[in-house]
């Protein structure tokens, strides 16, 4: 079980407990803690409470597709459960997923159903990325993108999908390492990107909702709005640069460049309301003095 923390500590000392409470002694795992140099008290938790974990100490934050890339190197078992610090398991998923994956042909990975704390499902897996549901994500319009979504379908069973969520994602670690893990260039999208390319190779991803688990939604983010914003932003261009031609990644370009602009006038305009407000109005700022970098 693959963990990368950042500043989350309350939340990553219930998502081990709760491994714990959970999953049953038939099942053996060890659990890899891959910490991005937080500054509040993680360590010293984490150490104290469970000193049977591996636990990985970067000294600056490499992000989750790095931090994942480097625990998976530490991780002696055959299958591999990428795990956010902000989950919370409420039943013994890690066995359910276990199983599940023995039985499945052409296994690439599965994911299980997350809900939120009010056990509201959260959309988990999603068709890939267009030119058009791309835009409308970017412009909050994600409730239009029904098929992407699959919004107009339900699952009862474990059933194919495009692709999953990052947040608890199973998989083998010879199919991770096949494919060389996440795209260390990738600070988001590194999920839906690993998907896409185990569907070139001929590998199915699948979602089961006979197991589920909670996720509490970008916890770390929270934390760092400059990075969030940022790398939201600019993973899309380069997901699009990666996997399309230029045209399609210039595209993508003018529709986050226009995100941008517009997200600085309405922030601007309500930020001496709230302080939240301006740590997302300096975030947007940040994020336009980097688009050279990316561009």
């Amino acid at each position: 079980i693959i963990i990368v923390n950042y500043n989350v500590k309350d939340y990553i000392i219930s998502c081990i407990e709760s491994i714990y409470k959970h999953t049953k002694a038939g099942v053996s795992f060890e659990i890899i803690v891959i910490d991005n140099n937080s500054t509040d008290g993680s360590i010293d938790d984490l150490k104290k409470k469970f000193s049977e974990i591996k636990l990985i100490l970067n000294q600056t934050n490499e992000g989750f597709s790095k931090g994942v890339n480097l625990g998976v190197k530490y991780a002696s078992g055959k299958f591999l459960l990428i795990l956010n610090p902000d989950t919370l398991l409420i039943e013994d998923s890690l066995s359910k997923l276990f199983f599940e994956a023995k039985k499945l042909s052409g296994f690439g990975a599965i994911g299980p159903k997350i809900v939120d704390a009010n056990g509201r499902a959260q959309n988990s897996f999603w068709m890939l990325p267009t030119i058009l549901n791309t835009f409308l994500a970017i412009f909050h319009l994600d409730f239009l993108n029904i098929k992407k979504n699959y919004s107009n379908k339900k699952f009862y069973n474990i059933t194919q999908v495009e692709s999953i969520s990052g947040c608890a994602f199973f998989t083998t670690k010879d199919v991770y390492l096949s494919l060389n893990g996440f795209n260390n260039d990738l600070f988001w999208m590194e999920d839906i990107d690993l998907c896409l390319r185990m569907k070139k190779i001929g590998l199915k991803v699948f979602y089961s909702p006979a197991t589920k688990l909670i996720h509490y939604v970008s916890q770390s983010a929270k934390t760092n709005y400059k990075i969030a914003v940022s790398n939201q932003l600019f993973s899309k261009y380069k997901y699009f640069k990666i996997h399309t031609n230029k045209l399609k990644s210039l595209i993508i370009f003018f529709f986050i460049l226009n995100h941008i602009l517009i997200k600085l006038v309405i922030l601007s305009l309500i930020s001496p309301f709230s302080k939240n407000h301006r740590k997302k109005l300096a975030a947007y700022f940040f994020t336009l003095f980097s688009i050279k970098k990316v561009f």
